[in-house]
C-alpha cells in the first residue's frame, strides 16, 4: 500500500503539530503520524476521573510563538491568561504584578538591606542592557557575586527550575538572560479544556487543507535515497504504509530520528553532537484535587522547597479543565541534580512533604489524581537549556523540529513552535530554489 505527500511530518507533540500546520497553511499536503492516540505528546493533557491533566508542559506564554502559529493559520489557542500569581516563600506569599515591575519590587522585599536589593537590581540590569555573563560559570556562581540571601537565590531558582527543568547551579549564567529577553514579557496561560483540545482544533485544520493525521500510527523507517529523503514506512490499522514524500519532518528528538533513517546516513559531526549536546532533563508532575479552592494564586512560584518549583491551578482560570464544584492542581519539581540515578518513589515523598508545607492539612483535604516523571526518552527536555539541536540535518529534505531544536532563550512548547517555523521557512525557501 503506498500514499503519496508533500511533507510527512512524524511525531504529534507541540513541535510537530505547529510544523504540520505551517505546512498546511502555506498549501502543502501534509500527513501528519502520531504513534499515541492523542495527540500533544509532553504538552497535552489526559483526563482522570473528569480533570484534564498536563501530559507534561502545561503553560502556554501569552503572545508568545505558540500563539503566534494560532494567529497565523487563523486557529484559536484558547489561552486564558493568568490574572494572579506570587512566589510562595517560607510560608508567606509575594504577589507578583502582572504588569511589569514584579523582579525589582520582589528582590526589594526579600533583600536584608537597601544596598543589597540595590546591588542585585542593578547586577540584574547590567547583565540586561550592557554585556550579560557568559556560559563560563552557571547562574547560581554569577548571582553568589551579588548577594548570598537564599531567599533571593531562591526566587531565580523557582523561574529557572519551572520554565527549564534544570537548577539555578546547573544552567550556564548567559542562559537564564537568554531566556528572559526571548520571552518577555513573562506571562502565561492555560489552555480552556486542556492542551488536547488545541492541537485537536490544529489536526482539524490540516485535515481541512487536505492533510491527513493519523494516530495510533507509529513509523518504522525513514527512507533515504542518494542523500535525500524519498518518503516513510508505517504501520497504521496493522498494515504496512509506504508514504512517499521528499520532505520529512520529525517530531521524534534528534537521537530517534537518526535511528528512523540509518546513522549511515548521517556525517559523523552529527552523529558526535547525539552524545555532547543531548542531555535530557527530568521532571516530575502531581496532580491534586479538592472541592475548597485552597490557594488565592493561579500561578504560584515556589521558592526554597525540596523539590516543588511551581504550583499551577489551571482550573481557577479554565474551569472546564475540572468537573463543577472542583478545583485542579499540578506540582512541577526538578531533582537536585540532573542526569544522577534518582530514587522515583523518595522524590515523590519530598514533593508531597512540600505540597503539605504549602497547604495546610493537604491530606485531609486534597486527594492525589495522578504522578508522573519525565525522563529518559520521554523526558522533561530533550536537552539541557543552552545547547539546541539544529533544525537541518545532514539528509536533504529531513529535518527535526521539537523543544530540542529553538534557538538559545526559546524552551520547551515555546522552542518547539520557534522550531517548527524555522523548519517551515526553510522548506519553503528551499521549494522555490
Amino acid at each position: 500500500m503506498e500514499k503519496k505527500f508533500d511533507v510527512v511530518v512524524i511525531g504529534g507533540g507541540a513541535g510537530g503539530m505547529c510544523a504540520a500546520a505551517l505546512l498546511a497553511h502555506a498549501g502543502l499536503k501534509v500527513l501528519l503520524t502520531e504513534k499515541r492516540r492523542y495527540l500533544g505528546g509532553r504538552f497535552s493533557t489526559v483526563d482522570h476521573d473528569g480533570f484534564q491533566c498536563a501530559a507534561g508542559g502545561i503553560a502556554v506564554q501569552v503572545n508568545g510563538q505558540l500563539e503566534s502559529v494560532c494567529q497565523e493559520i487563523g486557529v484559536e489557542s484558547g489561552v486564558n491568561p493568568v490574572t494572579s500569581a506570587a512566589y510562595w516563600i517560607a510560608g508567606e506569599y509575594h504577589e507578583i504584578p502582572l504588569e511589569g515591575g514584579s523582579l525589582r519590587a520582589t528582590i526589594k522585599a526579600l533583600a536584608d538591606s537597601e544596598d543589597e536589593a540595590a546591588r542585585v537590581s542593578a547586577a540584574v540590569s547590567d547583565a540586561f542592557r550592557w554585556l550579560p555573563p557568559s556560559d563560563a560559570i552557571t547562574f547560581r556562581e554569577w548571582l553568589d557575586q551579588y548577594t548570598s540571601n537564599e531567599r533571593i537565590h531562591g526566587i531565580f531558582q523557582a523561574t529557572i527550575a519551572s520554565l527549564l527543568t534544570v537548577n539555578a547551579d546547573e544552567l550556564p549564567a548567559a542562559e537564564y538572560f537568554n531566556l528572559i529577553k526571548a520571552i518577555a514579557p513573562l506571562r502565561f496561560g492555560y489552555v480552556e479544556g486542556g492542551s488536547l483540545r488545541l492541537w485537536e482544533r490544529m489536526a482539524d485544520f490540516i485535515k481541512q487543507r487536505g492533510g491527513e493525521v493519523w494516530t495510533r500510527c507509529a513509523v518504522a523507517k525513514i527512507a533515504v535515497e542518494q542523500g535525500r529523503v524519498s518518503g516513510v514506512i508505517c504501520r497504521k490499522g496493522g498494515t504496512d504504509v509506504r508514504i512517499n514524500a521528499p520532505v520529512i519532518v520529525s517530531d521524534t528528538g534528534p537521537e530517534r530520528t537518526v535511528e528512523l533513517a540509518g546513522s549511515t546516513h548521517f556525517e559523523r559531526s552529527h552523529l558526535a553532537r547525539l552524545q555532547t549536546d543531548l542531555t535530557p532533563t527530568t521532571i516530575f508532575w502531581l496532580h491534586f484535587a479538592s472541592e475548597a479552592l485552597l490557594v488565592d494564586y493561579s500561578a504560584i512560584a515556589v521558592c526554597g522547597a525540596r523539590r516543588v518549583n511551581m504550583l499551577d491551578v489551571p482550573s481557577m482560570e479554565c474551569p472546564g479543565v475540572a468537573p463543577p464544584g472542583q478545583h485542579l492542581y499540578t506540582a512541577g519539581a526538578a531533582p537536585l541534580r540532573q542526569g544522577e540515578p534518582l530514587d522515583v518513589a523518595a522524590e515523590m515523598d519530598l514533593i508531597l512533604a512540600d505540597l503539605r508545607d504549602i497547604i495546610p492539612e493537604f491530606d485531609s483535604r486534597c486527594r492525589v489524581l495522578s504522578k508522573s516523571c519525565f525522563r529518559g526518552k520521554w523526558p522533561g527536555y530533550r536537552t539541557k537549556p543552552g545547547s539546541p539541536y539544529p533544525v537541518r540535518t545532514p539528509i536533504r529534505g529531513l529535518y527535526n523540529v521539537g523543544d530540542a531544536c529553538g534557538p538559545r532563550g526559546y524552551a520547551g512548547s515555546i522552542g518547539a513552535a520557534y522550531s517548527a517555523k524555522l523548519a517551515r521557512d526553510d522548506i519553503l525557501a528551499s521549494a522555490s530554489q
